[in-house]
């Protein structure tokens, strides 16, 4: 019985190793600051990883009316999505996929008053 199942480990290691590598190669966020909306709102934390700063924070600056009350939206081509952390303060990811990575283009950021 063991001679039948240690084919197995080899096998899983094969199908394990692109996908750890393929993690490995992504890129780290890099911060892109802090901003302040027109109508006061505070933007805070602001993260990319294969977008620009600039593209970062103009995605950050619309998301919060856009995504006001399902937390749901899309801009600028990015998937949105908001999630509330403290009654004055949510959390928000935007990402674009590419081939089999859903979060190929990603921006963080939190928001409130």
């Amino acid at each position: 019985m063991l001679k039948r199942t240690l084919w197995i480990v080899p096998l899983l290691l094969a199908l394990l190793l692109p996908a750890a590598a393929a993690a490995q190669e992504r890129p780290a966020m890099r911060s892109c600051g802090d901003l302040q909306a027109g109508n006061g709102l505070l933007i805070g934390d602001i993260t990319a990883r294969r977008v620009s700063c600039r593209t970062a924070r103009l995605v950050a600056r619309r998301t919060p009316a856009r995504c006001n009350d399902d937390g749901f939206c899309t801009v600028r081509g990015f998937s949105c999505f908001t999630a509330q952390a403290t009654e004055e303060l949510r959390f928000a990811r935007c990402s674009k996929p590419r081939g089999n990575d859903e979060l190929y283009r990603t921006i963080r950021f939190d928001f409130g008053s």
